[in-house]
């Protein structure tokens, strides 16, 4: 039992130690010394008036972006003033600690930070730097915990996480190529290069006589190539190199002469599965192609129902970007030289799990490069049909089908798609009754017009086994021995045709972008899928060859 005289000597050291903190409160505050409480700003003061709880209006890197620096910094911006002791980080372990934490295994464990969050903007931006780069080839969430609060002292509603999260760029080396023209397609030699990895010039090139560059050795991350001649506009290119010993062929680039003059870019959104012109779709614009999620992006306005959108622009390169909810946000290069129309641009929509989408595209050329290119898959042979519908519309083949424009499914009645005609939608499936199939959802040919052109096929659920997909030139397909038309070999080179996959792997988003080489052909071999194969599955192909038979492309 404690004796009284116990407790009163408690009870003064408490009363003294009291004293003594209140004789200095003018030197502290509940957040340390008063100059730390100084850099931290006043804490919130409760508003009858204000009862708004803050929101997070983004985080950067933002949520699905890829290939960020080792070394990057993390910001989230909120929508009001914030009490800055509240936004805190954990510094001393990996322990979730802190509001604003940052994960690589779902919060189990955080990364540790170098020091406190930096607020700026009026403390709506907070920023927080790893104590150590960030592991390569690693994908990483934000979360902002309910304890942040405004300068109100109202709290976030509820925990702001990360989706997809964000991922850093993969350790290793590989090669880029590229082919520089002018606007005609004709190759531009002495074009001078300067290719920059996150804000650092890692090597300079110089085009050659074909017009050719190429760099070896290079760290893999999203490089950003600018392009300088005299008479030119310059133009800087982004582009992923993203696999250990790759070679990126980065998509040919046809430089403005210097003497254009501004124009209106204009063109349409369309649904890439059905052909529908979207309306309702944000457009953004930035200087430079192939840019990314990070880029500084300016809103210009919304498309109607037509799904048109149109901007005036000095001469030169520029990336649109289209954000519309329930399909993936779209990218494409515009230029302006003069008024420029036709620079049209499809969407994905959103896929489930374990669906593949491949879309190829190609703009107006001029002279015209391209007015019919066909989508032609191969598909691992399953299991037999029961019914004895022919797999490729012509025999039944033991190890693969082949998907195309010729291929028909009209014998089988129990694959039905309401409202499409079998005319443009093709599909093979080994089980029907589960939705199991591959269709070719819209093939462009010269009755849907002059380019430009596109063409969409799904995978609704990918299964073992390896699935090879090409490209060809049905226009020039009879010429592969040379006779009327001389410039069919080069026409497929020069069309800036481009393929986009988009796959669901498992809800992970994993986005592909092959550019037609720069070599003679007919038949463009684009790239393998194999879900057993090593890294993505995805094996870059970017061989040209010559086929004047569409059957036997496979």
């Amino acid at each position: 039992m404690y004796s009284s005289y116990k407790i009163n000597r408690f009870l003064t050291l408490v009363l003294v130690t009291f004293a003594l903190f209140l004789s200095s409160c003018s030197e502290f505050s509940e957040y340390g010394k008063k100059s730390d409480y100084e850099k931290l700003g006043a804490a919130c003061t409760p508003s009858s008036g204000e009862v708004t709880p803050p929101s997070v209006s983004s985080v950067s890197p933002t949520d699905n972006s890829t290939y960020n620096s080792p070394a990057t910094t993390v910001a989230v911006t909120f929508s009001e003033n914030m009490e800055t002791g509240s936004v805190t980080t954990n510094t001393n372990d990996t322990t979730c600690s802190g509001s604003f934490q940052l994960s690589s295994d779902n919060f189990t464990t955080c990364i540790k930070m170098s020091a406190a969050p930096v607020a700026s903007d009026n403390d709506t931006i907070f920023t927080i730097t790893p104590a150590s780069s960030l592991s390569a080839a690693t994908t990483f969430k934000v979360k902002i915990t309910t304890s942040v609060k405004d300068i109100s002292c109202n709290t976030l509603g509820s925990d702001n996480s990360g989706i997809l999260g964000f991922s850093t760029s993969p350790s290793g080396s590989g090669t880029i190529i590229g082919t520089v023209q002018t606007d005609d397609g004709s190759n531009l030699s002495g074009v001078s290069l300067s290719d920059s990895l996150y804000g650092s010039t890692v090597a300079t090139m110089t085009s050659d006589s074909d017009g050719d560059f190429s760099q070896a050795s290079l760290a893999l991350g999203m490089h950003s190539m600018t392009y300088t001649k005299d008479g030119y506009l310059d133009l800087t290119q982004t582009d992923l190199l993203g696999t250990d010993g790759d070679t990126l062929e980065l998509e040919t680039v046809r430089l403005i002469p210097d003497n254009c003059a501004s124009g209106t870019m204009s063109g349409v959104i369309t649904n890439a599965v059905t052909g529908d012109n979207l309306s309702g779709v944000y457009v953004y614009h930035t200087s430079g192609i192939n840019k990314n999620s990070t880029a500084p992006w300016t809103y210009f306005g919304t498309t109607p129902d037509n799904g048109s959108w149109s901007i005036s622009m000095s001469a030169g390169w520029y990336t649109i970007q289209a954000v519309k909810a329930g399909f993936y946000v779209g990218y494409h290069n515009a230029f302006a030289c003069g008024n420029q129309s036709g620079q049209n641009n499809s969407l994905s929509p959103t896929l489930n799990e374990g669906e593949m989408r491949i879309i190829l595209r190609w703009p107006k050329t001029n002279p015209v490069t391209g007015s019919d290119f066909d989508s032609h898959l191969q598909i691992p042979y399953l299991t037999p049909r029961v019914d004895g519908t022919e797999c490729d519309g012509d025999s039944k083949k033991t190890d693969k089908c082949h998907l195309w424009y010729g291929t028909t499914q009209a014998a089988d009645s129990a694959i039905t798609v309401t409202g499409v005609s079998t005319r443009d939608y093709h599909q093979y499936t080994d089980i029907v009754s589960s939705g199991d199939y591959v269709t070719l959802d819209k093939d462009h040919n010269v009755n849907n017009g002059s380019p430009p052109g596109d063409e969409t096929m799904t995978i609704t659920k990918v299964r073992s086994g390896t699935y090879s997909y090409s490209v060809h030139n049905r226009t020039d397909k009879d010429n592969n021995t040379g006779g009327c038309c001389p410039n069919y070999k080069t026409n497929f080179s020069k069309s800036r045709a481009k393929v986009k996959v988009f796959y669901n792997d498992q809800g992970t988003l994993v986005r592909k972008r092959f550019n037609v080489p720069n070599d003679n052909g007919t038949l463009w071999r684009v790239f393998s899928y194999d879900s057993n194969g090593s890294g993505s599955g995805f094996t870059r192909v970017q061989t040209m060859s010559y086929e004047d038979t569409p059957k036997s492309i496979y």
